[in-house]
């Protein structure tokens, strides 16, 4: 019986990792596939502080921005956050509205884009595509 035990709490534990490792390397993929995406400028439109993730004792709490760009005379409006700032939110904010940043769309969906880069003004850039946050649905 003790032994069934042990590899069930171990098959378990495969199993979750398999599971991470999967994740990531999904990920990875994601945003490799999206380095080929055609390149159009955007222009960061709005920005406010938002609940990206629920969790148990606290939420997070990212700025969170509005970017637009056109593809073909078409207009579409996407979202990112930006994480680990050193300086004061609303700064951040107000710094950031009406930025210009190069994006990546999905030619396929044009109304999917990627912001490539790792930081915007030293903060992580926090996206649906290759990131670690998910942002929740608005819909």
């Amino acid at each position: 019986m003790e032994n069934a035990m042990w590899a069930f709490m171990l098959f378990s534990v495969s199993v979750i990792c398999f599971a991470v490792v999967f994740n990531n390397l999904s990920r990875h993929r994601q945003v490799k596939r999206a380095d080929s995406w055609p390149i159009v400028e955007a222009t960061i439109q709005s920005g406010k502080l938002e609940i990206v993730r629920h969790q148990r004792f606290n939420d997070i709490q990212l700025p969170v921005f509005e970017l637009a760009y056109v593809v073909e005379q078409k207009p579409y409006i996407e979202q990112f956050a930006l994480s680990m700032t050193k300086e004061p939110l609303d700064l951040l904010i107000a710094k950031m509205i009406g930025r210009r940043i190069a994006v990546r769309y999905d030619p396929q969906n044009p109304g999917r884009c990627f912001i490539p880069g790792e930081t915007i003004e030293g903060c992580r850039i926090e996206q649906k595509i290759g990131s670690l946050v998910h942002f929740y649905q608005k819909n």
